[in-house]
């Protein structure tokens, strides 16, 4: 029987920052990585380890033989991850990985109906940018009667890992996507504003159509218009419109020489996020939810944690499945983590004590989430 939990990636930034904040060794968990290295951590903490490349040549699966999840901390595109995706659902393994792009949900959703039929779960999006979100936007979606419209959003402070904002820097111009009438509209980011309220100051974020809740709320809410936004710095939102080309090319490539591999402790210990959403109706009622956590690097290794407890108990769902699955007690209880719901006329004020996660809905799939069904708003 397939009992272990193969985490891999542990040698990245943020697989180091699980080990040190996140890791329990009482749990049945198998380090994983592509470096030789990995072998003298492993044996310092005791613990057993596989290292393998993810590529097509790789016998991935041979890996796979005794595991039940793969949790994937890696920085690696789809376009590597595939293979790796592909060797679970051959061998009837879950997976999940913190992929919180669009383009990338997209592609782990075409292998949904193999993965259904194995037995298999698929979750990419299981940090903090997506799983805040993911269960904001069902809480608000709970919290108003017949939501029609649905935005989302989030804001981080502090520095990030080198690794992010190479990320941020590659996909500042990229074409996105947005959702009408239920189906995913290519869009660009940076074309539009919304502003949410917490703790007495106002946040305004531009519209980030290169994020996955497009993907994820829509299978989780069922609500047919969705947009995404986050709060980033000036000369991020001058990339995403397309200026200043230069210097995003210059950044990204010398990025090692202008930017730390990640956070120190103190900035970890010292910085919080929000995670923003509001959904609206067709009577003009609307709700809102805020979600104060703590950095985000230290939201995504607690919350990791807590989702290799579900996958040890087998609480999992076959088929590409969005974090809100767990529920809010997925969050719940995490330091720092802080959840309010406010409404309008049409809904009262209320603290989210009461306030429930629907089940996974299975019938939001379809042609409208594959790239050659979209259709173009980018102007």
């Amino acid at each position: 029987m397939k009992t272990k939990i193969l985490v891999y990636g542990v040698l990245g930034y943020t697989g180091r920052l699980f080990l040190e904040r996140a890791l329990d060794r009482s749990l049945p968990i198998v380090l994983g990585a592509r470096e030789a290295e990995l072998r003298g951590t492993a044996q310092r903490l005791g613990m057993d380890y596989r290292v393998f490349e993810i590529g097509e040549t790789q016998d991935i699966a041979a890996c796979l033989s005794d595991i039940r999840a793969v949790v994937n901390l890696a920085s690696i595109s789809y376009g590597t991850n595939r293979f790796l995706i592909d060797a679970c659902i051959r061998t009837g393994t879950h997976y999940v990985d913190l992929a919180a792009e669009c383009s990338d949900m997209i592609q782990v959703l075409t292998h949904h109906d193999a993965a259904l039929a194995r037995g298999v779960m698929l979750m990419p999006g299981a940090g903090f940018n997506v799983i805040m979100t993911d269960i904001a936007g069902v809480i608000a979606s709970e919290s108003l009667p017949e939501p029609t419209r649905l935005c989302l959003g989030f804001a981080t402070f502090g520095k990030a890992s080198r690794g992010t904002i190479r990320s941020l820097l590659r996909l500042a111009t990229e074409p996105g996507y947005t959702r009408r009438a239920g189906e995913l509209v290519a869009a660009r980011s940076a074309q539009t504003k919304r502003t949410f309220r917490a703790e007495g100051k106002d946040y305004s974020l531009i519209s980030n159509a290169s994020m996955g809740d497009v993907i994820t709320s829509f299978r989780s809410t069922g609500i047919r218009d969705i947009a995404a936004f986050s709060y980033y710095p000036w000369i991020l939102a001058q990339f995403m419109k397309g200026r200043l080309n230069w210097l995003r090319v210059f950044l990204n490539r010398y990025a090692r020489w202008f930017f730390a591999l990640g956070p120190s402790d103190g900035e970890l210990e010292s910085q919080h996020t929000y995670a923003w959403a509001q959904v609206e109706n067709a009577r003009g009622g609307s709700a809102s939810v805020v979600i104060k956590g703590p950095h985000a690097y230290v939201f995504t290794v607690k919350a990791i944690g807590r989702i290799i407890d579900q996958l040890v108990r087998n609480n999992v769902n076959p088929g590409f499945t969005p974090p809100s699955f767990f529920g809010r007690a997925l969050i719940e209880g995490i330091e720092g983590v802080r959840i309010t719901v406010a409404g309008d006329v049409d809904h009262p004020t209320h603290e989210a004590a009461d306030a429930t996660l629907p089940a996974v809905r299975a019938d939001t799939e379809g042609p409208s989430d594959v790239p050659g069904h979209a259709k173009d708003d980018r102007g």
